[in-house]
């Protein structure tokens, strides 16, 4: 007796071993098409078209109407369409998400399904500070931003200190070996940033090894290589869950901080 779960997986198999079979079926999930409409939509040539329309035939996805020459996807085709579709997406989720979560230290308290939404900025070596700048352009449109990181990159501190003539309130906490550890040709900048009314520079030693940012509603995560440089970030809007968890994580670090 042929096992259901095999069976499946030779079905999916079919499916995806031609990226035109589910071109195909995308095409005709819309619409009838004979197959010269078909062909030039999709830029087939007229043998592989003909050859991947057969299979699809075959096994039932699509049927021929031949009197006017058209093709149209039956039931069986609509659904496997949704489930290879639902199989695509989840897949590139895994691989959008995947190099941040290999690095953050703690699970999030939201459904994986829950995170389709949010967009991870992974350092490349042609961009190693693209999650970076990903940061700074969120915290610049902001009018509202508190969060915590474990290090003070120097574009971190760059922006803070071009935050200050904004209209933006910045609470920011970091451990106190952040601040020890920064360059002194910064001093300036955290002057600036103290003598401001509108930014808050806290220091706690329990700061976790991630940085977290609620940028007005949109909660911002940061993932850190072993020598502690910026290795990925996620930026998370309209979840409230996450957001929930972000705020008190926060709250637990300020509680634990003093002024700086």
């Amino acid at each position: 007796m042929e096992n259901p779960a095999e069976a499946a997986l030779e079905r999916l198999g079919f499916l995806t071993a031609s990226p035109n079979r589910v071109r195909l079926l995308r095409s005709l999930s819309t619409n009838t098409a004979p197959p010269d409409a078909l062909g030039e939509d999709l830029d087939l040539p007229r043998s592989t078209l003909q050859r991947n329309l057969t299979a699809l035939e075959e096994q039932g996805y699509v049927s021929h109407e031949v009197t006017e020459n058209r093709y149209e996807i039956t039931v069986a085709g609509e659904l496997a369409f949704k489930a290879v579709e639902d199989a695509l997406s989840t897949v590139e989720l895994a691989a959008s998400l995947g190099p941040f979560f290999e690095r953050f230290p703690t699970e999030l308290p939201v459904e994986t399904d829950s995170l389709r939404s949010c967009d991870v900025t992974v350092s490349t070596t042609d961009t190693p500070f693209e999650p970076l700048y990903h940061v700074r352009r969120n915290v610049m449109d902001a009018t509202s931003v508190k969060g915590f990181v474990p290090t003070l990159n120097p574009l971190y501190l760059e922006t803070l200190r071009d935050c200050v003539p904004e209209q933006l309130t910045l609470d920011v906490i970091a451990p106190p070996t952040a601040y020890e550890s920064a360059n002194p040709d910064y001093d300036e900048t955290f002057a600036t940033l103290e003598a401001a009314d509108d930014v808050t520079l806290r220091e706690a030693s329990a700061v976790p090894e991630y940085a977290l940012g609620i940028v007005d509603e949109t909660v911002l995560l940061g993932a850190f290589d072993e020598r502690m440089r910026t290795h990925s970030v996620l930026e998370a809007p309209s979840q409230p869950e996450l957001l929930e968890w972000a705020e008190a994580k926060y709250d637990e670090v300020e509680a634990a901080s003093i002024p700086r």
